[in-house]
């Protein structure tokens, strides 16, 4: 197929990209500037001009592909806009579209770092207050679902916290305070969590999503869990300090108040058996915290520290 990736130079959209090549499709990413065009082109990836200032004109090119994946992390509010009008504009066409989403939608509140029992399958009811991000990106997931009524071929991929590759958004920030502080630092007791999915096994995800998805289907991608202590546990590992329990202040005052609330004092615990039953996928890397002790991010600081790279990046989609 003839794809096109939005938010091809990210962590997760480059690793779609490196999956659909190898399986044979026809791929393109969007390049906002010269930068990302020469990124494209290093991977192996057809650059195509356009940006979300434009969106009609964005809707325009698109049309000349069979496939669009949707991995840009922006602003939920522009995302939504976005989506619709790529919707809309492609609407009957047959085209599959695949939306990037995220389990920060079923999180649960832990200002104090404590444990959740509550974990969601694809399509579970999720009875409690909706946080910040959930109004705005669960409306883009319906969104995205019902078109598959209008003869588009549409996907919801629903991902946890994502790792691997010297990537992601929640590990780095662990790092970041362990340089910081020197401590490895948790909120509370640290026993909160996200579900997690390494970046290469998400990808296939979209792959197989592609390949044999349902039209309208919603896929989580889980391969495992390890709560924030644990992670941090590994950290301080890795760097060679101790771990420190930070209350909520302390924690807001060390990585800012947004990202607190919705990326750390929350638990976010995921199932996938509708992924593995209807798409048969299978992950190959399961353990993030081997992956932190002896993998990827020890890899990545011992290049920062010896001089020879820069410091884990704070990864996003796209």
């Amino acid at each position: 197929m003839k794809v096109l990736i939005i938010g091809a130079t990210g962590f997760l959209g480059s690793a779609i990209a490196r999956v659909l090549n190898a399986r044979g499709h026809a791929v393109h990413g969007l390049s906002r500037n010269t930068e990302n065009e020469t990124k494209l082109k290093n991977a192996g990836v057809v650059p195509v001009q356009g940006d979300f200032e434009n969106p009609t004109a964005l809707c325009e090119t698109a049309k000349a592909f069979d496939t669009i994946v949707f991995s840009a992390m922006i602003p939920f509010q522009r995302e939504a806009e976005i989506v619709a009008a790529l919707l809309e504009a492609h609407r009957g066409s047959g085209r599959h579209f695949l939306f990037t989403s995220g389990t920060g939608v079923l999180s649960i509140a832990a200002p104090n770092g404590e444990w959740n029992e509550n974990t969601f399958t694809e399509d579970d009811p999720f009875p409690f207050l909706a946080r910040t991000n959930r109004e705005i990106r669960i409306k883009t997931e319906d969104m995205v679902r019902s078109a598959a009524k209008d003869g588009y071929h549409t996907t919801v991929v629903r991902p946890p916290l994502i790792f691997g590759n010297g990537g992601s958004v929640q590990i780095p920030r662990l790092f970041e305070s362990a340089i910081k502080t020197g401590s490895a630092c948790y909120l509370g007791q640290g026993l909160n969590l996200y579900s997690n999915v390494h970046v290469d096994d998400l990808a296939e995800v979209f792959a197989l999503a592609i390949e044999r998805g349902v039209p309208g289907a919603l896929y989580h991608a889980v391969a495992g869990e390890a709560n924030f202590r644990a992670l941090a546990e590994a950290v301080a590992h890795v760097v060679g300090c101790d771990t420190k329990s930070l209350d909520l202040e302390a924690a807001s005052a060390l990585w800012g108040n947004f990202w607190v609330e919705v990326g750390l004092a929350v638990n976010s615990r995921s199932r996938a058996p509708r992924t593995r039953s209807e798409l048969g996928w299978i992950p190959k890397h399961v353990d993030v915290v081997e992956d932190i002790r002896s993998g990827s991010y020890r890899d990545a600081y011992m290049a920062w520290k010896e001089g020879r790279g820069g410091l884990i990046k704070i990864s996003s989609h796209g």
